[in-house]
This record gives structure tokens, C-alpha cells and sequence, in this order.
């Protein structure tokens, strides 16, 4: 299929019509409530519900929360579980309209017992329900529940690990995306970089990229379903690195808390340009400014706490110092080929200083480690 480059721009979060709905429950609770009997643990690789009695229940929100779904927009659920009870193994799900915990109706599907290992389960929501009403449910989703597998004992745990929420005759389009990060500014050690984002449930090395041609642009190619909204970050390791991005870059959520890139799934295969770890640009643009003749300057020490020096064969007439994000930091007129400079006041961190003589500029790169 054909490839275009692609510039990001900014976007509002839309969830896209009839798209998956999915609970990963790895590292959390995914914003889900006790339902009553139990209590829910976010755990490494599934969320633990602890037991109090066999009607131990859990629910996708409180009271006030609302899918703004309808029951006619899917057909199927999936569920990933792990029941280690010898009980009788059936569980429940429920469907809630919004604000009421009173279930519309409920279907109930076989679990295995005595597991060691996660199993996954599937209910069509177009067969008619266990309890409740004698057709399928379509009218509006507020919430889901869950009921523990029948049998389990007081203190007795069962794993719930996913849950999707799908339409299996919804045709969806997609697209391959390639996203790349260079990482030649990054001044924390890694080994391999990563995509996290909304479409793999932020689960950390789920998307690892690759350096094939060892120029240090890291890629990886995603196949997303087109028109979809995501949101999504780079980081290293399993999150062990993540980088900082700007709120005010064109190409974020502006969410100055959790600041995360936006992109809205183009209809064809896409190659976005490589853009520079914390920023919306390349790296060669962070600064904006272009290298020429002047190469002769020293800047020492680096990394430095207190005072840069700078030294250079011919008159330096003025120099700026931009962060990671080319915002300009400080900025002066010197005229003179030896100087210092202040920086006992900056954070720690990646600098860029741009020196300017009467007939060519130049920049490099200096680290503050107070």
C-alpha cells in the first residue's frame, strides 16, 4: 500500500463509534469498584479479587460512571480469568443502564476450576440473556459487573486479567503506522525504546522498536484501526525511562499532569517523521538554527553545576541557550572571543547553547549536572 509522511497536529480525545471497550487489568483496577464481598488488589499480572462469599461482585464504576454505550452496538464479550476455587464455576456478567445498581440483566458462562494458569472466556450478548428480560439488551450501557465464579470460600482469590467489549460483525479499516523516536539526545542509558499508548493499554514493553540501520531513529510498525484517537508516549525498558513532553506542543493533549502525544489513525499507511524523545519536532529542529563555520569554540566544563566557559578564535557576538524544547533559557550580547556563563540556577538536564560571530552561527549540546 502506498506510504505518506505525516505531520502531527493536535487533536480533542474522541472515542470512535462502535470501537472496542477493553479493560486491561494488569498493573490495575481499571477504575473498577467493589460490588460487594470482596476486595479488589491491583496486581503485576491480573487484578485479585479476594473473597468474602460465593456473590463476591465487582463493577466497571460507581454510580455516577456512564459508557454512553448501547447494547445494540455489540455483540461480544471476552474474558480472561484465572478461578484457582474447585467451586462449581459459573460466573455472571451484568448489565447496568446508568445511574442504578440494579441490573438490566445478567449472562452466565462456565469458568473453569482449579486453575493454575488464565483461560478466556467468551459471551455472545446476541444469545438471549440467563436473568432479567427474555430478548437481547439493547438499550443504554451505564456500567458492567461481575460476579466471582460460583463456589468460591471466605479468603479464597480469583484473577480477572481482560475484558473486551467488541462488535465481531463491525468491518473495521486499518492502517499500518510507523512510529519513530531519535534518540541520539538522550542522555539517560537505555537499551530498547517503546511505544506506550492507549491502543496497548500503556503495558510496557508491548511495542518495543527497532534500530535496524544503527543511525540511533528507532522505529515500530503498528497496525491501528482508521479514524481511531490515541494517545501515546515513548519510553524505555518497560517504562524504566519515559520521556517529558511540552503541553503546549502542537502535537499533545495539553494535559500539563499526564502530557501525552495525540494522533488521530490516518486512512493509509503512514510513516511519521521522526520526531526528537520529549518534543513534537525533529531533532534537528529542536533548535532551529542551522551549524556553519564557526567550529573552533570550547565549552567547558560539560557537564557543569556552576559557570560555562566558552572559548573560541574569533569574537563571539552573541549566544542563546535553549532547553530540550527550544525555549530560549537565556540570552546575551558579548562580543568577545572568552566569557562565562551563569548557570548555577538552571535544572539538571540537556542544553543546547547557539553562538553567533559576525559571519556564520553554530550550536552545541551541554548537560547540567548540579
Amino acid at each position: 500500500m502506498k506510504k505518506f509522511y505525516l505531520v502531527l497536529i493536535c487533536f480533542t480525545y474522541i472515542t470512535s463509534f462502535n470501537s472496542q471497550i477493553i479493560y486491561n487489568w494488569q498493573n490495575s483496577t481499571e477504575g473498577w469498584v467493589i460490588g460487594g464481598d470482596c476486595n479488589l488488589t491491583a496486581q503485576t499480572d491480573a487484578m485479585a479479587m479476594r473473597l468474602f462469599s460465593s456473590n463476591a461482585l465487582m463493577r466497571s464504576g460507581n454510580l455516577s460512571a456512564n459508557l454512553g454505550v448501547n447494547g445494540s452496538d455489540y455483540n461480544s464479550v471476552e474474558i480472561t480469568v484465572k478461578n484457582p476455587t474447585s467451586g462449581s464455576g459459573v460466573a455472571r456478567l451484568f448489565i447496568y443502564p446508568p445511574g442504578t445498581n440494579s441490573d438490566t440483566c445478567y449472562y452466565t458462562f462456565p469458568v473453569d476450576t482449579a486453575m493454575s494458569g488464565f483461560s478466556t472466556y467468551t459471551i455472545s450478548l446476541d444469545s438471549m440473556p440467563s436473568g432479567g428480560l427474555s430478548s437481547p439488551y439493547d438499550g443504554p450501557i451505564g456500567r458492567f459487573g461481575l460476579r466471582a465464579p460460583w463456589g468460591g470460600m471466605n479468603f479464597d482469590t480469583i484473577f480477572w486479567k481482560k475484558m473486551v467489549i467488541s462488535n465481531t460483525n463491525q468491518v473495521i479499516d486499518s492502517s499500518e503506522v510507523t512510529f519513530r523516536v531519535d534518540m541520539n539526545q538522550v542522555t539517560d542509558s537505555f537499551t530498547n525504546p517503546e511505544v506506550n499508548s492507549t491502543f496497548n493499554s500503556w503495558c510496557g514493553n508491548c511495542n518495543a522498536m527497532s534500530d535496524s540501520d544503527g543511525d540511533n531513529i528507532w522505529d515500530v510498525t503498528v497496525s491501528l484501526p482508521t479514524g481511531d484517537t490515541i494517545e501515546y508516549k515513548f519510553s524505555a525498558d518497560s517504562w524504566s525511562i519515559q520521556e517529558t513532553n511540552d503541553p503546549t506542543g502542537s502535537c499533545t493533549n495539553g494535559d500539563p499532569n499526564y502530557t501525552n502525544r495525540v494522533l488521530v489513525i490516518p486512512s493509509n499507511d503512514t510513516i511519521l517523521t521522526d520526531v526528537c524523545w520529549g518534543s513534537c519536532d525533529s531533532c534537528s529542529s529542536v533548535i532551529g538554527i542551522e551549524n556553519d563555520e564557526l567550529n573552533s569554540f570550547r565549552i567547558y566544563p560539560n557537564p557543569s553545576s556552576n559557570f560555562l566557559n566558552i572559548s573560541s578564535n574569533v569574537e563571539i557576538s552573541n549566544f542563546i541557550i535553549f532547553n530540550l524544547f527550544g525555549k530560549v533559557i537565556l540570552q546575551d550580547s558579548v562580543n568577545t572571543a572568552l566569557f562565562k556563563i551563569n548557570v548555577s540556577t538552571f535544572s539538571n538536564g540537556p542544553y543546547f547553547i547557539y553562538l553567533k560571530d559576525l559571519k556564520s552561527s553554530t550550536f552545541k549540546k551541554f548537560i547540567i549536572n548540579n
